[in-house]
Protein backbone atom coordinates (compact mmCIF):
# COMPACT_ATOMS: atom_id res chain seq x y z
CA UNK A 1 0.00 0.00 0.00
CA UNK A 2 2.69 2.36 0.81
CA UNK A 3 4.54 1.86 -2.52
CA UNK A 4 0.81 2.72 -4.57
CA UNK A 5 0.89 5.88 -2.18
CA UNK A 6 3.96 7.24 -3.54
CA UNK A 7 3.41 5.75 -7.37
CA UNK A 8 0.34 8.05 -7.21
CA UNK A 9 1.75 11.17 -5.73
CA UNK A 10 4.47 10.21 -7.99
CA UNK A 11 2.78 10.47 -11.12
CA UNK A 12 0.44 13.25 -10.00
CA UNK A 13 4.13 15.31 -9.09
CA UNK A 14 5.28 14.66 -12.15
CA UNK A 15 2.70 15.82 -14.65
CA UNK A 16 1.84 18.81 -12.49
CA UNK A 17 5.66 19.84 -13.16
CA UNK A 18 5.01 19.16 -17.22
CA UNK A 19 1.95 21.63 -17.07
CA UNK A 20 3.35 24.12 -14.37
CA UNK A 21 6.66 24.37 -16.22
CA UNK A 22 4.88 24.81 -19.81
CA UNK A 23 2.65 27.44 -18.48
CA UNK A 24 5.52 29.16 -17.02
CA UNK A 25 7.50 29.37 -19.72
CA UNK A 26 4.37 30.28 -22.24
CA UNK A 27 3.57 33.67 -19.99
CA UNK A 28 6.86 34.29 -19.53
CA UNK A 29 9.43 33.05 -21.96
CA UNK A 30 12.19 30.68 -22.09
CA UNK A 31 15.29 32.75 -21.99
CA UNK A 32 16.09 31.16 -19.11
CA UNK A 33 14.72 28.08 -17.36
CA UNK A 34 11.61 29.90 -15.43
CA UNK A 35 9.52 27.23 -15.20
CA UNK A 36 12.11 24.63 -13.33
CA UNK A 37 12.90 27.92 -11.28
CA UNK A 38 9.23 28.50 -10.31
CA UNK A 39 8.83 24.18 -9.72
CA UNK A 40 11.82 24.22 -7.24
CA UNK A 41 11.08 26.94 -5.10
CA UNK A 42 7.72 25.69 -4.70
CA UNK A 43 8.53 22.38 -4.22
CA UNK A 44 11.03 23.72 -1.58
CA UNK A 45 8.17 26.00 0.38
CA UNK A 46 5.77 22.74 0.00
CA UNK A 47 8.46 20.33 1.42
CA UNK A 48 8.71 22.93 4.31
CA UNK A 49 5.72 22.74 5.03
CA UNK A 50 4.27 19.64 4.89
CA UNK A 51 7.03 18.03 6.81
CA UNK A 52 6.33 20.73 9.79
CA UNK A 53 2.71 19.78 9.60
CA UNK A 54 3.10 16.01 9.48
CA UNK A 55 6.43 14.73 11.41
CA UNK A 56 6.76 17.76 13.18
CA UNK A 57 2.78 19.40 14.06
CA UNK A 58 1.63 15.25 13.70
CA UNK A 59 -0.97 17.45 11.68
CA UNK A 60 -1.73 14.81 9.53
CA UNK A 61 -1.49 11.41 9.75
CA UNK A 62 2.03 10.04 8.73
CA UNK A 63 0.98 8.33 5.38
CA UNK A 64 0.37 11.54 3.91
CA UNK A 65 4.45 12.14 3.86
CA UNK A 66 4.42 8.94 1.29
CA UNK A 67 2.28 10.19 -0.51
CA UNK A 68 2.85 13.94 -0.53
CA UNK A 69 6.26 14.10 0.08
CA UNK A 70 8.24 11.21 -0.99
CA UNK A 71 5.76 11.08 -3.91
CA UNK A 72 3.77 14.04 -5.25
CA UNK A 73 6.48 16.22 -4.63
CA UNK A 74 9.67 13.55 -5.30
CA UNK A 75 7.44 13.90 -9.08
CA UNK A 76 7.45 17.71 -9.07
CA UNK A 77 10.67 17.90 -7.94
CA UNK A 78 13.84 16.44 -6.20
CA UNK A 79 15.05 20.12 -5.23
CA UNK A 80 12.25 20.48 -2.32
CA UNK A 81 13.98 17.52 -0.72
CA UNK A 82 17.53 18.99 -0.86
CA UNK A 83 16.20 22.45 -0.09
CA UNK A 84 14.56 20.89 2.94
CA UNK A 85 17.67 19.03 4.42
CA UNK A 86 20.05 22.06 4.01
CA UNK A 87 17.54 23.83 5.93
CA UNK A 88 17.63 21.44 8.70
CA UNK A 89 21.66 21.03 8.78
CA UNK A 90 21.32 24.72 9.10
CA UNK A 91 18.71 24.19 11.88
CA UNK A 92 21.40 21.95 13.69
CA UNK A 93 23.99 24.50 13.26
CA UNK A 94 26.09 22.29 11.25
CA UNK A 95 27.25 25.07 9.34
CA UNK A 96 30.44 23.49 7.70
CA UNK A 97 27.86 20.40 6.63
CA UNK A 98 25.90 23.13 4.99
CA UNK A 99 28.43 24.45 2.78
CA UNK A 100 29.63 20.96 1.74
CA UNK A 101 26.48 19.64 0.88
CA UNK A 102 25.36 22.30 -0.70
CA UNK A 103 28.35 23.19 -2.76
CA UNK A 104 29.01 19.29 -3.67
CA UNK A 105 25.54 18.97 -4.58
CA UNK A 106 25.64 21.98 -6.82
CA UNK A 107 29.27 21.14 -8.06
CA UNK A 108 28.62 17.61 -8.81
CA UNK A 109 25.63 18.16 -10.12
CA UNK A 110 26.57 20.27 -13.05
CA UNK A 111 29.52 17.85 -13.52
CA UNK A 112 26.90 14.76 -13.55
CA UNK A 113 24.63 16.74 -16.05
CA UNK A 114 27.83 17.70 -18.46
CA UNK A 115 28.84 14.19 -17.90
CA UNK A 116 25.49 13.17 -18.96
CA UNK A 117 25.52 15.85 -21.91
CA UNK A 118 28.95 14.39 -23.14
CA UNK A 119 27.87 10.33 -23.39
CA UNK A 120 24.73 11.21 -25.02
CA UNK A 121 26.71 13.45 -27.46
CA UNK A 122 29.44 10.63 -27.98
CA UNK A 123 26.52 7.93 -29.09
Amino acid sequence: MNLMMIALGGALGAVSRFLLGNAVSKAVGSALPYGTFVINVIGCFAMGLLMTLIVDREMLPAAWRLFLCVGFLGGFTTFSSFGYETLMLLAEGRLLAVLAYVGCSVGLGLVAAAAGVLCARAV
